[in-house]
């Protein structure tokens, strides 16, 4: 990690030189952040993901190795162990957060990752042997990740998957795996346009869904073969969302806006793709998931957010499950992970907004709960106070949209003036009342947060979302600037001491903050920003899929237009301070885009700096990334509104 700082090098860039020192508290700064908060923010919760094997023996987990001692830097880790001891007996593997696509129990004692380098890999909990599922012909690096379409709970010793089809590169096709053998047979061969095949729990592939150019092509398995039924445009229809097929294959839980503004959870005949019906919906609110019963495969409930998760349940059992948990944990919800399959044991998970999640074994009875890897730690961690709020939009083009919700957090002993504006990436994306390290590092150091869920954001209606579409720098930017008003007006921000941070599209509206908005705003940070919209579609043109994602920026515009739109043709309008940070290894936003940003600042002899995450990707997965990230941020704020002048 090296930062680039552009006051102190003048003498370098008259001669065609740049300046380049290791990542490191300036000396003249004067700041000594929180450490002990720094550790508790940046390190990885002690366990995540925590899931329970098919009988409740055994449980695993993204754990922080205990054998790390206080390292802060420590990576967590895959770990498992029997679900009657502690944490500090579990194996370790030699798999660390990011290496892992997803963890499976496949059969008692049996667990089955994904990893992004050495395919598939089996861990039996019963003798501690961890080896390769399959040796030959497997799933390989940096071809179509695989997905395990059941677990076929009848047949334990075999599973369902699916992993890219040689014969059809780019495809998959489906392949019935002995688990104890790592044998596999290919049962059903690749063919366009499918890229993700759906079966039943009990493992009969019904369904499967494929794209061509902007067009979703469902397609079903009829008694006289493989039949088309859906074909949807990607932004003009309403695309649909496959949850699951329902226990038996012939109907699936889908996720659809086809009749309204809002996304609603739906039975669909999984033969014929007629809409049978309505389970769930919310006005306001698009649905984001179902909540199926972990032994029944049942569709029980369904989620939304509105200023936090929230959950409608109409299985009377389920629910009443539910509150009794809630109320025996002394809390307003808990979620029901996973059961075993005789129902001796049930694991459950409580969030917070303030801290990272909580899980609870229970046995059946009226036993107590019983909670895996208490954390004091994380029990003691700043509890901002935060709550939603809806801000009434400015200019032409609001006809019909509603206020814009955003998620005010307040330091937990009340505001102090400095305030930060943080915005979300994706753009189709949206913050939620729920546990932020980002929100509670700023704080924790004073800083009341806003982060508006501005037009293009996800989970407000189909309306809300278009209404960002090819809008990079406009509308979408006027709504940043909107939310920045209101907590001037508000009171919760005081002039002269407002910053503005995001990463990724957040990132992107930093900077162009800095350009446009320096009468509101001290300073911009920017976290693997784009700098070039022009060369951001460029990018995407090269990769898979690519007009499932470029209309939603460009539109019908210009490439003339998306450069106007764009920080770099404009960085000799930027007018407030700068931090810069890219990873070397992002994937969505080029280094490079960061790099030509810092070129175009450098010969402006503009007041910025850049800190460079080598080895890092778009999401800061490292604890050492994310602790730069957080230290640097800090200091640059304090320099700027940290005091008043």
């Amino acid at each position: 990690m090296v930062r680039i700082r552009r006051f102190l090098c003048f003498v370098f860039f008259a001669v065609g030189a740049g300046c380049v020192t290791h990542a490191q508290a300036p000396a003249d700064s004067g700041i000594a952040p929180e450490t002990t908060l720094l550790d508790q923010l940046t390190r990885p919760p002690k366990v995540a993901a925590v899931t329970l094997s098919s009988y409740g023996h055994y449980l695993a987990a993204i754990a922080r190795d205990v054998n790390a001692g206080s390292d802060p830097t420590a990576d967590a880790r895959v770990a498992v162990w029997r679900a009657s001891e502690p944490l500090e007996t579990a194996d370790f593997l030699p798999y660390a957060r990011p290496d892992v696509n997803w963890m499976a129990w496949i059969g008692e004692g049996r667990l089955l990752l994904s990893l992004r380098e050495y395919g598939l890999v089996l861990y039996d909990a019963h003798i501690g042997r961890l080896r390769p599922l399959i040796e030959n012909e497997g799933p390989r690096p940096f071809e179509l990740p695989p997905v395990l379409l059941s677990a076929l709970p009848d047949d334990p010793r075999n599973i369902l998957l699916q992993w890219e089809d040689p014969a059809v590169p780019g495809y998959p096709a489906v392949y019935r795996v002995n688990a104890i053998t790592g044998t596999s047979e290919k049962i059903m061969g690749a063919w366009r346009p499918i890229i993700r095949w759906w079966a039943s729990p009990s493992g009969e592939v019904m369904m499967g869904e494929g794209y061509q150019g902007r067009r979703q092509l469902m397609f079903a398995r009829r008694a006289d073969g493989w039949k088309q039924i859906t074909d949807n445009d990607y932004f003009r229809d309403a695309p649909l969302s496959v949850v699951a097929l329902e226990p038996g294959g012939a109907t699936a839980a889908v996720i659809s806006g086809h009749e309204g503004n809002t996304r609603s959870l739906w039975r669909m005949d999984a033969r014929s793709g007629a809409f049978l019906r309505q389970l769930a919906s919310q006005e306001g609110f698009d649905i984001d998931a179902a909540i199926v019963d972990p032994v029944t495969n049942a569709v029980v409930g369904a989620t939304y957010v509105e200023d936090g998760p929230e959950q409608l349940i109409w299985q009377p059992a389920f629910e009443g499950e539910l509150k009794a948990a809630a109320k025996s944990l002394g809390v307003e919800r808990a979620e029901l992970v996973s059961r075993s399959r005789d129902g001796r044991v049930a694991l459950f998970r409580v969030r917070h907004n303030w801290r990272p999640n909580r899980y609870f074994l229970k046995e059946a009875g009226s036993g107590p709960f019983m909670e895996i890897a208490p954390d004091p730690v994380a029990d003691s961690l700043p509890k901002p106070q935060k709550r939603g709020i809806r801000i009434m939009l400015k200019g032409k083009r609001t006809k019909g949209l509603g206020p814009m919700h955003a998620l005010l957090s307040e330091p937990e002993g009340g505001g102090t003036g400095k305030a930060v504006v943080l915005v979300h990436g994706g753009p189709v994306r949206r913050v939620s009342n729920s546990y932020s390290p980002t929100v509670s590092w700023l704080t924790g150091n004073g800083y009341t947060v806003l982060q508006p869920n501005f037009r293009g954001s996800s989970g407000f209606g189909e309306k809300w979302r278009r209404a960002g579409y090819a809008r990079w720098g406009t509308d979408m930017q006027d709504d940043v600037r909107t939310a920045a008003e209101w907590m001037l007006d508000a009171g919760y921000a005081q002039q002269g001491q407002m910053c503005i941070m995001g990463g990724s599209y957040g990132g992107y509206a930093a900077l162009l903050s800095a350009i446009k908005d320096d009468d509101i705003f001290e300073c911009a940070i920017s976290l693997n920003g784009v700098t070039s919209v022009a060369h951001l579609v460029k990018y995407l043109e090269t990769r898979r899929f690519n007009l499932l994602s470029i209309p939603r920026i460009k539109g019908k515009l210009s490439f003339r237009t998306l450069e106007r739109r764009s920080p770099l043709n404009r960085a000799d309008l930027v007018r407030l301070p700068l931090l810069m940070l890219h990873a070397t290894r992002d994937s969505n936003v080029p280094f490079q885009q960061g790099v030509e940003m810092v070129k175009a600042l450098r010969a402006l002899r503009k007041d910025y700096e850049f800190i460079v995450l080598k080895g890092s990707e778009h999401q800061l997965r490292r604890p050492q990334d994310r602790r730069t990230y957080y230290d640097a941020s800090l200091r640059f704020l304090e320099r700027h509104i940290g005091t008043r002048r």
